[in-house]
């Protein structure tokens, strides 16, 4: 069992980390560095953490636990699926630019992992957030809501819509993601609605 200051200390260690990895990517931090700015030795770092590609992906892993969160969320206070996805994409624009980071971090430098570790990323990606997407499709569809179609093609379409607002450098051409929400929603929902 794990004490409180262990995961205390755990946690600052995947804080300090996560803002080394999304400013200068997977390969421009060593964990001497990590140890650096944490404020530990090496031994210190590798006693919470296997190695750099064990930390990295409780990274991952912690912040798709937080997404996962934030999607069984949506799905439990939205009545139809036209409102979950809304309180979904909501949620997501709503995060704090740090947890967006992450998100982007995780698409970007995903490749620089072990094929195991990018299999387990993926299968708890599938499991926390794209699966919970696919099954609120579902339910619409069931429902009447929805048209049919392929549910996991449709939940990669919409994170498709989206994804560009996660980018603090498409803001700039963009706009603000909540102007860009509304219309996210009625292209996709109009148009996978039962006519």
């Amino acid at each position: 069992m794990t004490s409180p200051e262990a995961t205390a200390i755990r946690e600052h260690i995947m804080q300090e980390a996560s803002r080394l990895f999304v400013s200068r990517g997977y390969h421009g931090i060593s964990m001497r560095e990590i140890a650096q700015v944490v404020g530990l030795s090496k031994p210190g770092i590798y006693y919470h953490f296997k190695d750099k590609e064990d930390l990295f992906l409780a990274i991952l892993i912690a912040n798709l636990d937080h997404i996962g969160s934030i999607t069984r969320q949506a799905r439990h206070e939205g009545a139809t699926a036209h409102d979950q996805i809304s309180r979904l994409l909501r949620a997501l624009f709503a995060q704090a630019p740090e947890q967006q980071a992450i998100i982007r971090l995780a698409s970007q430098e995903i490749v620089h992992l072990s094929q195991a570790a990018r299999l387990e990323f993926s299968r708890l990606y599938q499991a926390e957030f794209i699966g919970q997407i696919e099954d609120i499709l579902r339910s619409g569809i069931e429902r009447g809501e929805l048209r049919p179609m392929d549910v996991r093609l449709a939940a990669w379409i919409l994170l498709g819509m989206a994804y560009p607002f996660l980018y603090p450098a498409h803001e700039r051409e963009l706009g603000p993601p909540e102007e860009a929400i509304e219309l996210m929603l009625t292209i996709f929902l109009q148009g996978a609605a039962r006519l």
